[in-house]
């Protein structure tokens, strides 16, 4: 049975990061919760916050994985204080993703996932309600109907749907409301508009769209099948950088900034929050890209953020045992680090 926590009590005072303190114990896991990792976290205007879980942690896409050991994805609810909730809206057999790779709430409260294994991208009511998904479940490709490992998506100040297809793909694909393709922009390089693996995106105050642009090759044989990937995503780029490049809201090519390792963006306010070598947090000045503080080694991986309206940050962190912690419950899955002072 999950308990309150009490946030004086629970944080780590000895410990405090350009203000922040770990917040001890959070979220309260119930007893009978199972997961492998978190890989999403959003909050919602009730300060609700959303922890997406993969929750069977075997590759959808090999062949090893057919049958009963899929991978499995879900997204539980918890409060502020660390209170379980409940689980989020309503799944199949399969949950909401194969593999869950990242989770948003849009301005007007709908939900969007991200299905790295199953290549699709699903927008929902609230109440779990599925109102779209754009890729097709279980194939991977390269067109209009397919992804190949979509790892994010943002929706513009116009409806207009902006999906990182980015895993195994190197380009970003617009759709209308509705959900109709309007066009695919990118492929494998380093120039500008060019990219290797678009990992994250958001959009600023501004409407410009910022994309967390990692370098390097994304083998993953032990997670596709023969031919998925193509053959040049396997020879990383010489001197090659990890950047945000930056468009404006038709697309156009601004600038890029390279004096950052993303993993994982966030807009808030006039700020962008940027994940920084993995498991630092950058809060950057949305126009310039300046550093204006620094929150150090929060989490393993920041391979998502969130941040609620007291300003509470929320951390998603994949593959703990990179760090030689645990997976579950009993590892650094999700970290709540609150503002002090």
């Amino acid at each position: 049975m999950c308990t309150s926590h009490d946030v004086e009590n629970n944080t780590d005072s000895n410990d405090p990061r350009s203000g922040y303190q770990l917040v001890t114990d959070w979220p309260g896991y119930p007893s009978d919760m199972q997961f492998e990792m978190g890989s999403g976290v959003a909050v919602d205007q009730a300060d609700i916050i959303y922890l997406f879980t993969r929750d069977i942690e075997h590759w959808a896409a090999h062949p090893l994985a057919m049958g009963s050991k899929m991978g499995k994805s879900s997204v539980s609810m918890f409060n502020r204080e660390g209170e379980f909730l409940g689980k989020w809206g309503k799944s199949d057999e399969r949950g909401f993703a194969l593999g869950g790779h990242t989770l948003y709430i849009e301005k007007d409260g709908m939900f969007w996932t991200t299905d790295r294994d199953g290549h699709t991208v699903r927008k929902f009511t609230p109440e779990g309600e599925m109102l779209l998904e754009l890729g097709t479940f279980g194939q991977w490709g390269c067109d209009e109907k397919h992804f190949n490992g979509p790892t994010a998506v943002a929706v513009q100040a116009d409806g207009t749907i902006v999906v990182a297809d980015g895993y195994w793909n190197s380009r970003l694909v617009y759709y209308s409301p509705e959900g109709e393709f309007i066009r695919a922009m990118g492929q494998w390089g380093r120039g500008p508009g060019e990219f290797n693996t678009p990992h994250a995106l958001t959009i600023d105050s501004r409407g410009r769209l910022l994309v967390a642009d990692l370098c390097g090759g994304n083998f993953h044989d032990y997670m596709t099948v023969p031919g998925q990937i193509e053959a040049h995503r396997t020879r990383v780029a010489k001197d090659g950088v990890h950047r945000i490049q930056r468009f404006d809201a038709q697309g156009e090519f601004i600038d890029e900034w390279t004096h950052i390792m993303p993993l994982s963006l966030a807009t808030v306010g006039n700020q962008i929050y940027a994940s920084d070598k993995m498991s630092n947090l950058a809060i950057l000045d949305e126009d310039t890209g300046e550093v204006l503080s620094r929150v150090e080694d929060i989490a393993i991986y920041i391979h998502q953020l969130a941040v609620d309206s007291h300003g509470d940050l929320y951390t998603a962190s994949v593959y703990p045992e990179h760090a030689g912690a645990a997976r579950g419950p009993g590892g650094p899955s999700h970290h709540r680090w609150t503002r002090h002072g």
